[in-house]
């Protein structure tokens, strides 16, 4: 199968920086999987491993994916360390393993030692992010990573219309327990195989909200399929509202087709559009253009730079605005990551848009999915994002012109850890910023409500009686 060059978020922990360096040598590869070789027949106990073993063929062409295309350098011999705590933690657990399941623990071992995104695709997580791309799937619709302070999993953004939606699960939410199993001890992979299931069948999850530390409620969700609707829209007066949740292969077509909905239900009379990518956890690259050049002329949209300065690419508009120049609003928070920083980054760059909320994630890197075998693949980190700015996406993420919190619901914001930053990297440009009491007086004047959307009021607000013949079209 092609490589597919993806932004897929499970995952949501920086990565250090990238830089070109020399190849490992032929020589040092081939040392380090003939001592794999060695090693491997003695875990498992008896005879020796044939390179040609299909086993060893698997291991032997993603060590050689990593040591070529992964974002960073690694040695060879470390990553054979790390294969073989996984052969020897799967022989412990499971004396009787077969070489098929000693290989694959090897794999995860070594590829999930790389970064916080990478990692062996086994049949069913294969098909599960195929499917995510293609917009329908089975499971409860949460994008999760793990949570190093506390050992358990967090989530970072429930999908919308998703059995984890309706439940009430947010951002940040910590699972202490999934059924009776205890989830700290789990890695990310057992503990995702174990909220998987059935459609139709159920689990009960504990859930932790921070700032609390120890009181947990209980939440039981049926596993159901997941259909992602990429956008969803509707008029606020002669205001677009456009919810993308998600970037999939739909996305930008049906932007256009909600925008053209609306300009006809608004008989031509549309002033605006805001543009709400909160909690959106990214998706297709490709997408994440598609949308922005939708608002932007022939411009650059992003950059993604891998450890190879010559495979460096850019990504430019073309032109054509959607909406001809009117004034857009992008809502983003602390669950706007990736795909969706990439949309947000371009247009606050480019002076196309306003960004009301708080500051967005902050996971700027590509990930590619390639196939190892028919059913089998892995997921790699190549790249990273860099804004037209020229600044990098990853643990700075974007920040808002105008900061508004919601009215509700959980304000805490989750963000990379600072030591996994690039302490070399081109420091954003501060953004002009506005008060909320400039932009949306009327909104902030009154006593809020418990389904008021805040953000999204000031953002109407502005269009309205701010944005219009003034700041249309940018700052």
């Amino acid at each position: 199968m092609a490589k597919l060059l993806a932004a897929l978020l499970l995952m949501m922990v920086a990565i250090g920086p990238a830089c070109a360096v020399a190849p490992t040598s032929r020589a040092d590869t081939v040392a380090a999987l003939d001592r794999y070789r060695s090693d491997f027949a003695k875990i498992r106990g008896y005879g020796s491993l044939s390179t040609a073993d299909r086993n060893y063929v698997l291991f032997s062409d993603a060590m050689r994916r990593v040591l070529t295309e992964h974002v960073k350098p690694f040695d060879p011999q470390v990553l054979i360390d790390k294969a073989e705590d996984g052969l020897k933690k799967k022989k412990a657990e499971n004396p009787r393993a077969s070489d098929r399941m000693l290989t694959e623990a090897a794999l995860d071992g070594m590829l999930g030692s790389l970064d916080p995104y990478s990692s062996f695709l086994d049949s069913e997580r294969y098909r599960y992010l195929r499917e995510q791309t293609q917009g329908e799937f089975g499971g409860l619709g949460i994008e999760v990573t793990m949570d190093e302070d506390s050992g358990l999993i967090k989530v970072v953004s429930p999908i919308d219309g998703s059995p984890a939606a309706r439940a009430g699960l947010r951002s940040g939410d910590l699972i202490a327990r999934i059924d009776d199993m205890a989830v700290k001890g789990l890695n990310l992979h057992d503990a995702v195989a174990r909220m998987r299931g059935p459609v139709g069948s159920s689990v009960a999850l504990s859930i932790r909200r921070p700032p609390a530390t120890d009181a947990n409620t209980r939440v039981s969700l049926t596993r159901a399929i997941v259909k992602i609707q990429p956008v969803r829209y509707r008029l606020e007066g002669n205001v677009a509202y456009v919810r993308i949740a998600t970037f999939n292969q739909s996305t930008s077509t049906a932007l256009d087709a909600a925008v053209e909905d609306m300009r006809r239900q608004s008989r031509g009379r549309l002033i605006g559009a805001v543009i709400d990518l909160r909690n959106n956890p990214g998706g297709l690259l490709e997408q994440a253009v598609q949308v922005a050049d939708r608002f932007l002329e022939t411009v650059d949209i992003v950059s993604v730079r891998g450890r190879d300065p010559e495979e460096s690419r850019s990504y430019r508009g073309t032109s054509g605005d959607l909406l001809a120049g009117l004034p857009v609003v992008v809502l983003i928070n602390s669950g706007s990551a990736s795909a969706s920083e990439i949309v947000a980054g371009a247009l606050q760059d480019h002076h196309r848009a306003l960004l009301f909320g708080s500051r967005s994630y902050g996971k700027g890197s590509v990930q590619t999915i390639s196939s190892l075998s028919s059913d089998t693949g892995i997921r790699l980190t190549t790249a990273r994002y860099y804004r037209p700015s020229g600044a990098l996406v990853d643990c700075f993420g974007v920040s808002p012109n105008l900061e508004v919190k919601p009215t509700h619901g959980s304000t805490e914001e989750s963000h990379p850890d600072p030591a996994t930053c690039d302490a070399n990297a081109p420091v954003p440009p501060k953004p002009q910023v506005w008060m909320v009491a400039d932009m949306c007086p009327d909104v902030m004047d009154k006593a809020p409500k418990p389904d008021d959307d805040r953000p999204l009021e000031c953002a109407v607000s502005a269009i309205r009686n701010r944005l219009t013949g003034t700041l249309a079209g940018g700052e």
